[in-house]
């Protein structure tokens, strides 16, 4: 029997799974040093929400390494880096690494806890890890259901995981 509120669930146990990234990048490259990029909110998981939420755990320096470059979204989004928790009284102050993330161009070093809020319209990236000395996790929350980015004049979807050429 269905339940009520089954259908806000997005788990491996319910019927709502995530959607996981390919194992690829947008370039055709191999993903390494991290986990599959998981979304667990957006407009086809639940069509009514206005979030797109997705997340990857980052254990080692990826071999393709930005990530991705300077790209740009038309919603607001909020970028975490989280570090895994070891131990009591650990979690707010912990340092897991160094990553360095541009905006506009200008470079800013994340070494513990943080979160970036990225307005609609403002140029960011590209992601770089710098040492990795303890997983952490690298989460984006795009205040849209929908997540499209501009890279090189060139808007991409994210559509099942991959990133999709938008032909406008």
């Amino acid at each position: 029997m269905a339940r009520k509120w089954g259908h806000l669930f997005v788990s491996p146990s319910y019927p709502k799974h995530p959607v996981l990234d390919s194992i690829l990048d947008h370039n055709g490259k191999l993903k390494t040093g991290r986990t599959l990029g998981q979304t667990y909110a957006n407009e086809e998981l639940f069509p009514d929400g206005h979030v797109n939420f997705s997340l990857s755990w980052f254990y080692e320096i990826p071999e393709v390494n930005p990530i991705v470059g300077e790209h740009v979204h038309d919603a607001d989004e909020l970028i975490f880096y989280m570090p895994s928790f070891n131990d009591k009284d650990d979690d707010v102050n912990a340092v897991w690494g160094e990553a360095t993330l541009y905006i506009e161009g200008e470079p800013y070093k994340v070494t513990d806890n943080c979160c970036i809020y990225i307005p609609g319209g403002v140029p960011h990236g590209p992601f770089e890890w710098n040492r990795i000395d303890r997983p952490h996790l690298f989460l984006t929350v795009m205040l849209s259901a929908e997540y499209t980015r501009e890279i090189d004049g060139k808007k991409y979807r994210h559509v099942n995981g991959a990133y999709v050429p938008v032909e406008e």
